[in-house]
C-alpha cells in the first residue's frame, strides 16, 4: 500500500504530527525572518489583502509587566500563537515592525517590544533578552493567545 497523501484506503496517510508541523513552521519562520531582514519592503508587500490591526505604545501583559512596543494581529481573530520579534539592537525599529506585520498577516499575534524602555534596569541587550525570557510564561497567558509563544529576530 502506498504511503502518499492521496491514499484513499488510509485516511491518516499524509498526516503530519504536531511536533513535525511545528518543526517545519520554525524553519519557515526562520526563512521568513531572514527575508524580512533583507528587505523591509518585501515584508510590507505581504499586507495588501490582509486585514491587520496594529498598536504602538504600552500594553499590560498582566499586573506585573507592561510591554512598550508595537503589536500587530489579524482583525477579529482570537486564540492566536504569539511571536515576539526582537530587533538587532533590541530597540523598536522599522525592521521589527515590518516583521511583526508580516507575521500578523500570516495569522500570528506579533509583539515587537522596545526592550530598552520595557526593561529599563537591564544593562545591555543580553540582560534585556534574559529578562524577556523570564516574562515568556506571562505571554503564554495572553487573553487573545493560544498559549504558544515563539521568539524571532527581525
Amino acid at each position: 500500500m502506498s504511503n502518499n497523501s492521496h491514499d484513499a484506503a488510509n485516511p491518516d496517510a499524509g498526516q503530519v504530527s504536531r511536533r513535525a508541523f511545528l518543526g517545519r513552521a520554525g524553519v519557515a519562520s526562520a526563512v521568513g525572518v531572514a527575508t524580512a531582514g533583507m528587505a523591509t519592503n518585501a515584508a510590507a508587500a505581504v499586507l495588501p489583502g490582509a486585514k491587520v490591526k496594529t498598536f504602538t505604545g504600552k500594553y499590560a501583559v498582566d499586573g506585573h509587566r507592561i510591554v512598550d512596543g508595537f503589536m500587530a494581529s489579524p482583525r477579529g481573530k482570537t486564540k492566536l500563537d504569539v511571536v515576539v520579534v526582537i530587533s538587532e539592537s533590541g530597540a523598536l525599529d522599522a525592521a521589527a515592525e515590518a516583521t511583526a506585520r508580516s507575521y500578523a498577516a500570516q495569522g500570528w499575534l506579533a509583539i515587537a517590544p522596545n526592550l530598552p524602555t520595557t526593561y529599563r534596569g537591564a544593562a545591555g541587550k543580553p540582560a534585556m533578552v534574559e529578562a524577556l525570557n523570564r516574562d515568556l510564561p506571562r505571554l503564554e497567558r495572553l487573553a487573545r493567545g493560544s498559549g504558544k509563544v515563539a521568539v524571532v529576530a527581525a
